[in-house]
């Protein structure tokens, strides 16, 4: 697992798993990316105790945006240190995955986080993290490998 930036001396790091995905819209070589508060992230969040990375990305799709999701790939793991103005310093190990909406089951509980179809090189560097950043380059790079 390769991480993305570094790590300050003297703060003590709460570990954070996470499962996010980058939804692909196949028809228009677009991808869905979330945006709240002027910042834009992966669709996903934390893993919960007792739930494996997959059952977390599903909860965490469906809470965001009402959607399930299909054709599940593993993209990258990264980890990174962040600070969270809520959760303080973090040491984010991110599960990143492709995946595609399926079937909308519910209207999205978290009603803040817009759903935004990008060209995913106009958002590059737009990310909010840096290990965000990171796996959009690579996302990128390995898009351009496939077509």
């Amino acid at each position: 697992m390769k991480y993305i930036g570094s790590k300050e001396k003297n703060i003590e790091y709460k570990k954070r798993p996470g499962a996010y995905a980058i939804i692909i819209n196949k028809n228009d070589n677009e991808i869905g990316i979330a945006k709240a508060e002027d910042e834009l992230f992966y669709l996903g969040g934390g893993i919960e105790e007792g739930e494996t990375k997959l059952e977390a990305l599903r909860r965490e799709l469906i809470e965001e945006t009402g959607y399930t999701i299909k054709n599940i790939k593993e993209f990258e793991e990264v980890g990174s240190y962040v600070f969270s103005k809520d959760k303080g310093y973090l040491e984010v190990i991110a599960s990143v995955y492709t995946a595609e909406f399926d079937e909308k089951v519910t209207e999205p509980i978290e009603k803040d986080h817009i759903v935004l179809w990008v060209k995913p090189e106009e958002y590059e560097n737009k990310m909010f993290r840096e290990w965000q950043r990171y796996i959009m380059k690579r996302f990128i790079e390995n898009f351009r490998e496939e077509s």
